[in-house]
């Protein structure tokens, strides 16, 4: 949850209160006969005090099942992100606490410059915890993926050194240097529309020299089935044409039927799946 929306609740719950006691604070005032409203002005009070009484009770549903829908989303993308990171393990030998797997969501937050929300990660313990840096289109590896809506990969150890701060401030830049050793980022993107759109991406991470084996044809190929499976169980229509990698679906759907996701997951990697 992020901070404004933590604040949203307790300040609105404060507004509803304050105006109830201004609408029972007039209308004690009419009854005493105190002041003398016209009767449209009683009529306004009257459906003021009713809507109040009934608001609180629509924004706990509505909370309700923004809640469910978050749960569910996360819930989705830790299944699918698992499977991916292990068959990534699988198909590159490489130790999985040194690996992590996260998805961002592009978000366009009226009046705000566009960002990227982390959905969910999956990572060992060892794993660098969140940099605490709010990504957004072209900065990071992340970033430029999203922008470019291509496949980037770095050798952020190389990067750093160069001190080249990838669309991140100087602070930013400090905050994560060292921090990544090589990142392979892989675009989410929807083809509903009358043009393709980039929604997000799929950013794997691991440890100093494996850039080359994270950026195999079999690595890659999982990462875009994975991509595509989201897309499918969000709703969503991945391009017709992928990765020149046909058996990255295979190794996904393995790897997902090894850990007994839900049959829909798997069945996503493969077909379309009805909403």
């Amino acid at each position: 949850m992020t901070a404004s929306r933590a604040w949203t609740g307790p300040v609105l719950d404060v507004a509803l209160a304050v105006a109830a006691a201004v609408v029972a604070a007039l209308l004690a005032l009419d009854r005493a006969s105190l002041w003398t409203p016209s009767d449209t002005v009683v009529v306004t009070l009257v459906v003021l005090t009713a809507v109040m009484a009934v608001v609180p009770a629509v924004l706990k549903a509505v909370a309700t099942v923004r809640g469910r829908r978050t749960l569910a989303r996360r819930e989705l993308f830790d299944d699918l992100l698992s499977g991916a990171l292990w068959a990534v393990v699988d198909a590159t030998g490489l130790d999985p606490r040194d690996l992590a797997l996260a998805g961002y969501r592009l978000v366009r937050p009226w009046g705000r410059a566009p960002r990227l929300a982390r959905v969910h990660r999956v990572r060992a313990r060892r794993r660098p915890v969140a940099s605490g840096v709010r990504w957004a289109p072209g900065k990071g590896v992340v970033g430029e993926c999203v922008a470019t809506g291509a496949v980037v990969a770095r050798d952020v150890t190389v990067l750093d050194a160069a001190g080249e701060r990838q669309g991140l401030s100087l602070e930013e830049f400090r905050r994560v240097q060292g921090k990544y050793a090589v990142v392979v980022a892989v675009p989410l993107v929807d083809d509903s529309g009358s043009s393709s759109a980039v929604t997000g991406c799929l950013a794997l991470d691991g440890p100093a020299g494996s850039l080359e084996r994270l950026t195999a044809p079999e690595v890659l190929g999982v990462l875009e089935a994975t991509s595509r499976a989201l897309q499918r169980l969000t709703g969503q229509s991945p391009p017709a044409a992928g990765l020149a990698a046909p058996d990255g679906a295979a190794r996904l759907r393995t790897a997902l039927e090894q850990q007994d996701s839900p049959a829909a997951h798997v069945a996503a990697v493969g077909e379309r799946v009805a909403p």
